[in-house]
């Protein structure tokens, strides 16, 4: 029961999508009972909203990889510049 509650609370967005695109497509196919449309369109908006808040989250994480590549990179470059002036700086000419 644990697990089943963690996976309400927590949902990956690909089965947000999965339902999203189920509930179109009942929509768009006229297969929702006019009584239900209501509640499947507010779903609807639920998950839309669900899926923004995932993308936002992974585009900021993303962010920070990328930030952190890219400093880690202008470390290495900066220590090989270090490394070749300190070999230059070791020739006597």
């Amino acid at each position: 029961m644990a697990a089943r509650k963690k996976k309400i609370e927590d949902p990956k967005y690909g089965e947000l999508a999965k339902e999203l695109d189920e509930i179109l497509a009942s929509i768009e196919e006229g297969q929702v009972d006019i009584d239900d449309l209501t509640e499947r369109a507010a779903r609807a908006t639920e998950l839309i909203k669900l899926c923004r808040e995932k993308l936002e989250a992974t585009q900021i994480e993303v962010r920070k990889v990328v930030a952190a590549l890219e400093e880690a990179e202008e470390e290495e470059e900066e220590d090989e510049e270090e490394e070749e002036d300190d070999d230059d700086e070791e020739a006597p000419f």
